[in-house]
C-alpha cells in the first residue's frame, strides 16, 4: 500500500478497502492534525474534529469523486470542517486574537468582524476554497512568495523585505496585488470581504 498512487489509493477505497483507508489516514492525518490544533487551539477538540472528518470521509467513500490532488481536496475538507466548528462553537477570545492579527497583517484592521458573521457563512465554502487556492497557485512566483509568508502571521513586513531583499514598500503593494487578485477572482459569489479574508485566515499553516 505504502508505494501506490492516490488515483489507485482512491479506487480501492471506493471498493471499501479498508487497508487502503488506512493507508490515507497513515499519509495524511499527522499534518492535518496539526492543521486542525493550530486553528482550534485545544489538541482534544482537534482529535474529535478530525476523528469525525475520516468517519465522513469513509462514509461517502463510494462516491469519491476527485479531480485535484488529493492533498488539496483534504485540505479543503478540513477548512469546511473547521469553518463549520467555528459556526457551531463560536469564536473564542484565543482565535479572535489569532485572526485580529492576521488582519492586522494584512493591513486591513478597519475590516469589522464579530461571532455572528463567523457562524453565517454561506454554504458556497467549498467553491470558494478552491477558487482561493488556484489563484493563490497561479500568482506570480515572487507574488504567491510574498503572500504566503505575510498570511503565515510569522514575519513582518520589514522581516519578509529583508529575506526576500525587496524593498517595504513593494511589499506591501504585493500583499495588496494579490489580495486584489482574489477579490476578483471570487467576485462572481456572494462572499462578503469579511467572509472572504476569514477563509484566508483559515488555510494559514
Amino acid at each position: 500500500m505504502k508505494h501506490i498512487g492516490e488515483q489507485e489509493l482512491l479506487q480501492l477505497i471506493r471498493e471499501s478497502n479498508y487497508a487502503a483507508f488506512e493507508e490515507l489516514h497513515r499519509r495524511y492525518y499527522k499534518s492535518l492534525f496539526a492543521l486542525a490544533a493550530k486553528k482550534i487551539g485545544d489538541h482534544d477538540e482537534a482529535y474529535d474534529l478530525m476523528q469525525d472528518m475520516f468517519i465522513e470521509l469513509w462514509d461517502k467513500r463510494t462516491v469519491f469523486s476527485i479531480s485535484n490532488p488529493l492533498t488539496n481536496y483534504l485540505k479543503n475538507r478540513l477548512w469546511f470542517k473547521l469553518s463549520g466548528y467555528f459556526r457551531a462553537k463560536g469564536f473564542k477570545e484565543k482565535h479572535f486574537k489569532n485572526f485580529a492579527g492576521f488582519l492586522q497583517q494584512q493591513h486591513d484592521a478597519s475590516t469589522h468582524f464579530d461571532e455572528m458573521e463567523i457562524r453565517e457563512m454561506d454554504l458556497q465554502y467549498e467553491a470558494v476554497m478552491e477558487v482561493i487556492n488556484r489563484t493563490i497557485e497561479e500568482m506570480p512566483i515572487k507574488m504567491r512568495e510574498v503572500f504566503l509568508m505575510s498570511r503565515s502571521n510569522e514575519y513582518s513586513i520589514a522581516e519578509i523585505a529583508e529575506k526576500l531583499n525587496i524593498s517595504p514598500k513593494t511589499v506591501k503593494n504585493q500583499i495588496n496585488i494579490a489580495l486584489n487578485r482574489i477579490r476578483s477572482a471570487t467576485s462572481g459569489t456572494s462572499t462578503s470581504a469579511f467572509e472572504l479574508l476569514f477563509l484566508i485566515w483559515l488555510t494559514i499553516k
